[in-house]
């Protein structure tokens, strides 16, 4: 039985209405926005990913369908213990930028 997984999508900035991140368990695995006259989607999660982790779609709503997809397989194939990592380095690196902009 293929085991369904829940993203959310909402806009990167308020005021653009064509760029959207996509996020996973409350991390923020990728993202999709408009290319010319169609969509490019992308996983951006801090480890080495595969070429499939990207891609265009030609629409929001596949867009999000395609990079949900890749994150199944990358899931799939990646250990709960390399996940962790990545949201560990992912965090590490929050907290050090909050520490920089908190210096300007």
């Amino acid at each position: 039985m293929k085991q369904s997984i829940s993203l959310n999508a909402k806009l990167r900035w308020p005021d653009v209405k064509d760029h959207y991140v996509v996020i996973y368990e409350g991390h923020v695995i990728g993202n999709v926005h408009r290319s010319g006259d169609s969509w490019s989607w992308s996983i951006s999660v801090p480890m080495g990913l595969p070429d499939w982790s990207v891609g265009n779609a030609a629409s929001l709503h596949d867009g999000i369908k395609a990079l949900g997809n890749a994150w199944a397989g990358i899931l799939k194939s990646t250990s709960a213990e390399r996940l962790q990592r990545a949201w560990d380095l992912e965090r590490a690196a929050e907290t050090r930028n909050t520490g920089f902009e908190s210096n300007i």
